[in-house]
Protein backbone atom coordinates (compact mmCIF):
# COMPACT_ATOMS: atom_id res chain seq x y z
CA UNK A 1 0.00 0.00 0.00
CA UNK A 2 2.46 1.95 1.54
CA UNK A 3 5.01 1.44 -1.87
CA UNK A 4 1.80 2.02 -4.40
CA UNK A 5 0.97 5.25 -2.69
CA UNK A 6 4.94 6.41 -3.10
CA UNK A 7 4.60 5.28 -6.74
CA UNK A 8 1.82 7.53 -7.66
CA UNK A 9 3.08 10.45 -6.32
CA UNK A 10 5.75 10.39 -8.01
CA UNK A 11 3.99 9.70 -11.44
CA UNK A 12 1.82 12.64 -10.30
CA UNK A 13 4.86 14.73 -9.51
CA UNK A 14 6.43 14.01 -12.71
CA UNK A 15 3.54 14.50 -14.92
CA UNK A 16 3.14 17.66 -13.14
CA UNK A 17 6.03 18.89 -13.57
CA UNK A 18 6.28 17.92 -17.88
CA UNK A 19 2.63 19.42 -18.11
CA UNK A 20 4.25 22.48 -16.55
CA UNK A 21 7.36 22.46 -18.16
CA UNK A 22 5.59 22.12 -21.90
CA UNK A 23 3.27 24.98 -21.01
CA UNK A 24 5.53 27.38 -20.71
CA UNK A 25 6.19 29.42 -24.14
CA UNK A 26 9.32 29.25 -26.17
CA UNK A 27 11.11 32.74 -26.11
CA UNK A 28 10.18 33.34 -29.97
CA UNK A 29 6.31 32.83 -29.33
CA UNK A 30 6.03 36.45 -27.07
CA UNK A 31 6.24 38.87 -30.10
CA UNK A 32 4.01 41.71 -28.92
CA UNK A 33 2.27 43.17 -25.94
CA UNK A 34 -1.22 44.25 -25.66
CA UNK A 35 -3.24 45.54 -22.67
CA UNK A 36 -6.42 43.44 -22.43
CA UNK A 37 -9.01 43.60 -18.72
CA UNK A 38 -6.42 44.97 -17.10
CA UNK A 39 -3.09 43.52 -17.46
CA UNK A 40 -0.99 43.48 -20.04
CA UNK A 41 -0.47 40.52 -22.47
CA UNK A 42 2.21 38.79 -24.88
CA UNK A 43 0.86 37.98 -27.91
CA UNK A 44 2.46 34.97 -30.14
CA UNK A 45 2.82 35.43 -34.34
CA UNK A 46 -0.58 34.06 -34.76
CA UNK A 47 -2.44 36.22 -32.28
CA UNK A 48 -3.14 34.11 -29.45
CA UNK A 49 -2.49 35.51 -26.05
CA UNK A 50 0.44 33.75 -24.67
CA UNK A 51 1.05 34.85 -21.31
CA UNK A 52 0.87 38.13 -18.68
CA UNK A 53 3.86 40.24 -19.21
CA UNK A 54 5.81 40.96 -16.53
CA UNK A 55 6.56 44.75 -15.17
CA UNK A 56 10.09 45.30 -16.51
CA UNK A 57 8.84 43.71 -19.99
CA UNK A 58 7.55 46.92 -20.59
CA UNK A 59 10.43 48.63 -20.14
CA UNK A 60 11.99 47.28 -23.45
CA UNK A 61 8.80 47.69 -25.31
CA UNK A 62 5.63 49.33 -25.98
CA UNK A 63 2.26 47.83 -25.49
CA UNK A 64 -0.87 48.32 -27.86
CA UNK A 65 -4.52 49.27 -25.95
CA UNK A 66 -8.01 49.20 -27.29
CA UNK A 67 -7.59 45.88 -29.42
CA UNK A 68 -10.54 43.50 -30.22
CA UNK A 69 -9.61 40.24 -28.20
CA UNK A 70 -11.88 37.20 -28.52
CA UNK A 71 -11.10 33.95 -27.16
CA UNK A 72 -7.46 35.24 -26.26
CA UNK A 73 -7.04 35.80 -29.59
CA UNK A 74 -6.16 38.84 -31.74
CA UNK A 75 -8.58 39.10 -35.07
CA UNK A 76 -6.36 39.25 -38.27
CA UNK A 77 -7.01 43.20 -39.01
CA UNK A 78 -5.53 43.84 -35.23
CA UNK A 79 -2.69 41.19 -35.94
CA UNK A 80 -1.90 42.70 -39.29
CA UNK A 81 -1.75 46.10 -37.73
CA UNK A 82 0.54 44.75 -35.26
CA UNK A 83 3.52 43.74 -37.59
CA UNK A 84 2.81 46.84 -39.39
CA UNK A 85 3.77 49.01 -36.13
CA UNK A 86 7.07 46.72 -35.33
CA UNK A 87 9.57 49.79 -35.57
CA UNK A 88 6.84 51.63 -33.34
CA UNK A 89 6.66 49.11 -30.75
CA UNK A 90 10.03 48.73 -30.67
CA UNK A 91 11.33 52.43 -30.10
CA UNK A 92 12.40 53.30 -26.91
CA UNK A 93 10.33 57.00 -27.13
CA UNK A 94 6.86 55.33 -27.25
CA UNK A 95 5.36 53.80 -24.45
CA UNK A 96 1.58 53.05 -25.26
CA UNK A 97 -0.06 52.78 -29.12
CA UNK A 98 -4.05 53.25 -29.20
CA UNK A 99 -4.70 52.27 -32.38
CA UNK A 100 -8.54 53.15 -32.48
CA UNK A 101 -7.39 57.08 -31.76
CA UNK A 102 -4.36 56.40 -33.76
CA UNK A 103 -2.60 58.25 -30.89
CA UNK A 104 0.87 56.92 -29.47
CA UNK A 105 2.30 57.69 -25.83
CA UNK A 106 5.57 58.45 -25.43
CA UNK A 107 7.97 59.22 -22.87
CA UNK A 108 6.98 61.94 -20.26
CA UNK A 109 3.81 61.34 -20.60
CA UNK A 110 3.10 63.13 -24.06
CA UNK A 111 0.56 62.12 -26.47
CA UNK A 112 0.93 62.40 -30.09
CA UNK A 113 -1.85 62.01 -32.65
CA UNK A 114 -1.37 61.70 -36.48
CA UNK A 115 -3.45 61.15 -39.24
CA UNK A 116 -1.85 57.90 -40.98
CA UNK A 117 0.13 55.25 -39.45
CA UNK A 118 2.63 55.75 -42.33
CA UNK A 119 3.04 59.38 -40.63
CA UNK A 120 4.24 58.11 -37.47
CA UNK A 121 5.91 55.01 -38.77
CA UNK A 122 7.86 57.96 -41.65
CA UNK A 123 8.70 60.05 -38.49
CA UNK A 124 10.12 57.71 -35.73
CA UNK A 125 13.43 58.66 -36.70
CA UNK A 126 12.49 62.51 -35.49
CA UNK A 127 11.40 61.52 -31.87
CA UNK A 128 14.63 61.38 -30.41
CA UNK A 129 15.24 65.49 -30.70
CA UNK A 130 11.67 66.33 -30.98
CA UNK A 131 10.68 64.51 -27.39
CA UNK A 132 13.52 67.28 -25.92
CA UNK A 133 11.48 70.21 -26.85
CA UNK A 134 8.01 68.46 -25.73
CA UNK A 135 6.20 69.92 -22.61
CA UNK A 136 5.73 66.81 -20.48
CA UNK A 137 1.92 65.81 -20.82
CA UNK A 138 1.54 67.98 -23.81
CA UNK A 139 -0.96 66.80 -26.62
CA UNK A 140 0.97 66.96 -30.14
CA UNK A 141 0.27 66.34 -34.03
CA UNK A 142 2.40 65.09 -36.39
CA UNK A 143 1.76 66.55 -39.93
CA UNK A 144 2.65 64.09 -43.15
CA UNK A 145 5.57 66.20 -43.56
CA UNK A 146 6.92 65.43 -39.97
CA UNK A 147 5.96 68.69 -38.14
CA UNK A 148 5.02 68.65 -34.62
CA UNK A 149 1.96 71.14 -33.88
CA UNK A 150 0.99 71.51 -29.81
CA UNK A 151 -2.63 70.91 -29.69
CA UNK A 152 -4.27 73.72 -27.51
CA UNK A 153 -7.09 73.19 -25.14
CA UNK A 154 -7.75 71.09 -21.94
CA UNK A 155 -6.44 72.69 -18.70
CA UNK A 156 -4.63 75.51 -20.62
CA UNK A 157 -8.02 76.79 -21.40
CA UNK A 158 -9.76 77.17 -18.14
CA UNK A 159 -6.43 79.81 -17.18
Amino acid sequence: MFVGVVCSLCIFFFAARFVNFSAKPRGGERVFLVAHKGRLWWVGRSGELVETAKAEDVLYRAYVSGLEIVNARLDENSLRLMEKLKPALGSPYVVEVLPKEKKVLLLKGVSVRFNEWEDLLRNLQTLPEAIKRMEPKGEYFLSPQGLFYKLRGGDDEKR
